[in-house]
């Protein structure tokens, strides 16, 4: 059901340390680092069929309990997609697919 989990982060260094540290534990392997487009660092922790994500929140604000979080459902295809978030969207989400 679901493909991954982010949550956000304020200080992406002192997440890594944390979630390295903690997450070793499980046997998971040191993050693939990635800087997006709009340069917010994201750490990508793949384990099993899991990803756990943290990332700086891509709008420029303080992280909070939901800000730079997500939660990504696993789809079939593209069109699948396409078809969860216009049903997001026509039940209320914002075009970014927040729920309201």
């Amino acid at each position: 059901m679901f493909s991954h989990v982010m949550v956000g982060s304020d200080d992406i260094e002192r997440s890594k340390n944390f979630y390295n540290s903690v997450l070793g534990v499980l046997g998971v392997k040191d993050p693939v680092v990635n800087v997006n487009d709009t340069g917010q660092t994201r750490l990508f922790y793949i384990h099993n069929d899991s990803i756990f994500c943290v990332t700086e929140p891509i709008n420029g604000k303080p992280m909070s309990a939901a800000n730079g979080s997500t939660i990504g459902f696993t789809c079939d295809s593209s069109e699948q997609v396409k078809e969860l978030h216009d049903v997001a969207v026509a039940n209320g989400a914002n075009k970014q697919g927040h729920a309201p």
